[in-house]
């Protein structure tokens, strides 16, 4: 149902049955991913868009990936943000999220590695533009599954502002290295 159904109740959804159909669609998801074939266990979501420059590199870390998939993985791309991310996990217990941040505390190129427990982002200013610590908190609040394990690879970058295609060279030559830091990331918690 949709806030404006008219058979909606009144505020939209009925909080139980939002959770009912995220889980029915993570055991569906689920029952795709434990299908017959090679074992996937662990998502790597590589996050970004193509035309705002250096947002770009987790989308490249996607293309070296995908050439070469560490085992019991699966690679996705996805330009989606706060709580859209939980559509994307949905039906996996442990991921390695690949995206482009700009905190201005390493030098272009850096490439981060880490729980994402340990990232300390504030709330967003509204439901809309929310990071990912804070859409699993609020799935977790509504009893939404979501995985249990996530470890984050980031790429210091330059500019995510100008609308264009290609990394800056900083970012450009952070690639590889972003690369293996999510293979290692997989190995860890796969």
């Amino acid at each position: 149902m949709t806030p404006h159904d008219p058979a909606a109740p009144p505020g939209g959804c009925r909080p139980a049955s939002l959770v009912s159909a995220l889980r029915t669609r993570a055991d569906a998801r689920r029952a795709r991913r434990d299908a017959p074939g090679p074992a996937v266990t662990v998502l790597v979501l590589c996050l970004g868009n193509a035309l705002r420059r250096d947002d770009a590199v987790a989308l490249r870390v996607a293309d070296a990936l995908e050439r070469d998939p560490p085992a019991g993985a699966v690679v996705r791309r996805s330009a989606v943000s706060g709580l859209y991310l939980l559509d994307e996990m949905e039906g996996f217990d442990r991921v390695v999220v690949v995206d482009a941040v700009r905190t201005g505390a390493h030098p272009p190129g850096a490439v981060l590695s880490f729980p994402l427990e340990d990232l300390h982002a504030p709330e967003g200013p509204s439901p809309h533009s929310i990071g990912l610590p804070s859409a699993l908190a609020r799935a977790r609040g509504a009893g939404a599954p979501v995985p249990s394990q996530i470890h984050v690879v980031a790429v210091e970058v330059v500019d995510m502002a100008t609308v264009g295609e290609g990394l800056t060279p900083a970012v450009e030559a952070a690639v590889p290295g972003a690369v293996e830091a999510a293979r290692a990331a997989v190995g860890r918690i796969g």
